[in-house]
């Protein structure tokens, strides 16, 4: 079944990032940034600690940040839903951010390698589709 959605993008959202609420695990809205450039999608430790996610046996990863490597530890959230499309075993790396960014995740590849993209800032919109669950 084809997922699909048509996000309106805000004004300042053009010259700066694009921001989007997302729902994890049916159970908590955080706001992550979309990052084409992040390899994995991010969660904050606390969002992690929210989820009660267990991470006991989860391998760690290196990863490549803006400013520096860091070593990240890598599981799968069950349920990632952006604004109604939703995504199933969504591979994410646990990983605090810099608080400057005001987010609590980066919204990255391991989610969007599994859709269609499109971003047209001109028009001020974005769209996702997936055939993926």
């Amino acid at each position: 079944m084809t997922q699909r959605i048509h996000l309106s993008l805000p004004p300042w959202a053009v010259d700066n990032v694009v921001l989007l609420n997302v729902r994890l695990n049916d159970r908590i809205l955080i706001r992550m940034l979309l990052d084409t450039g992040a390899k994995y999608t991010i969660i904050t430790s606390a969002v992690a600690g929210q989820l009660g996610l267990n991470l006991a046996n989860a391998r760690q990863v290196p990863v490549t940040t803006a400013t520096q490597p860091e070593i990240a530890t890598l599981t799968a959230i069950d349920q990632v839903d952006v604004h109604g499309l939703v995504l199933r075993q969504v591979e994410t790396a646990i990983l605090d951010l810099p608080v400057a960014l005001r987010v609590d995740g980066l919204l990255g590849m391991s989610f969007l390698k599994r859709c269609r993209l499109t971003a047209d800032f001109p028009q001020r919109f974005l769209d996702l589709e997936t055939d993926a669950s």
